[in-house]
């Protein structure tokens, strides 16, 4: 049944976990963020929807490219954001290379959607476990007087809002899947309630753990992981590394089957796989992109991803009501 119909919203929603685990601080106090979460996952799921029905709409060759090239930005910054975290926790031992192959060469096995849909509920499960390692490690460690009583001030909320309100490209692919019941009912509204509930239990966590001195510390999950009483991360390391790589690897095969999509994949059966005459053309250009912009200010260039993805959703929206009225007009 996986076969005939795919799920991927195992595959998006791992997309969504992962940002929050390899985030490098964090970015707001949980009291806020449980209030702005109430707000941000529906207009997050009204956003992807009302871009799901304009991109049926407006959809040409323009949009298209400037959509795939989103999607082969966000590929280099992940793989950027992955590669600088992994030289901060191990100095010198993971070069840029080596995080690109290890990332992109397993999307080999998952150009087809099958293999893509099994391998992300497989991650999903994995990263759960992983996580519930982590808090059964630091548990012992959690004090409730951590918890900061401060009265939050209008800041703190727009903080919250700010980071919450970060449009991911997860939010805008559905909008290329075949067909309305191969992607679910309310698949939007749960994937954004799933990432944010996710993303403020892990700030509150956080919280727990280092008190007023959360928004100062650098990789918080993994140093958190780290001195855990069952030391398990300490001594397990590169496993917790291979479990990122996986869901990144994961990550960028969902942008490889939108990319496909994209640009001529369009009349293909659903679980066929990226052509390998095309897949080269991929890892190579991201690689290479990786290599001219190492040196990039990252939390610059993830602001700047989130600028152009409000930006191509607001010109899909005005290109979808332009599209709408001229064929309203046409019938007149």
């Amino acid at each position: 049944m996986k076969r005939e119909r795919p799920s991927l919203f195992a595959a998006l929603l791992v997309s969504l976990l992962v940002n929050v685990l390899l985030r490098s601080q964090t970015a707001y106090w949980p009291r806020a963020g449980l209030f702005s979460a109430v707000v941000c996952a529906p207009l997050l799921a009204g956003v992807g929807w009302l871009f799901a029905r304009s991109w049926r709409l407006a959809a040409d060759p323009v949009y298209k490219l400037l959509f795939g090239a989103l999607l082969v930005y966000t590929s280099v910054l992940e793989l950027l954001r992955l590669w600088q975290l992994a030289d901060r926790l191990y100095p010198g031992a993971v070069t840029l290379t080596s995080v690109c192959l290890l990332v992109v060469l397993p999307v080999v096995y998952l150009r087809r959607v099958s293999a893509l849909s099994q391998t992300a509920y497989a991650v999903l499960c994995l990263l759960v476990l992983a996580t519930v390692a982590m808090l059964a490690s630091v548990l012992p460690r959690l004090c409730i007087v951590n918890l900061q009583t401060a009265a939050l001030t209008q800041g703190d909320f727009l903080a919250a809002v700010r980071d919450q309100l970060t449009l991911y490209p997860e939010y805008l692919l559905p909008a290329l899947w075949p067909e309305q019941d191969k992607r679910g009912r309310h698949t939007l509204l749960r994937l954004a309630a799933w990432a944010l509930a996710f993303d403020v239990g892990m700030h509150l966590i956080l919280e727990l753990f280092y008190g007023a001195a959360m928004p100062l510390r650098i990789d918080p999950v993994h140093a958190a992981a780290r001195c855990g009483a069952l030391s398990i991360f300490n001594r397990l390391e590169w496993l917790q590394f291979i479990l990122w790589v996986m869901a990144v690897t994961v990550k960028l095969a969902l942008y490889l089957y939108a990319l496909v999509r994209l640009l001529g994949g369009q009349n293909k059966a659903e679980d066929s796989a990226a052509g390998l005459d095309r897949f080269p053309l991929y890892p190579g250009g991201v690689w290479l992109l990786c290599a001219v912009l190492r040196k990039l200010d990252l939390d610059a260039a993830l602001s700047l991803r989130n600028v152009l993805t409000w930006s191509f959703v607001g010109l899909t929206w005005i290109g979808g009501a332009a599209a709408c009225l001229y064929r309203r007009l046409r019938r007149c």
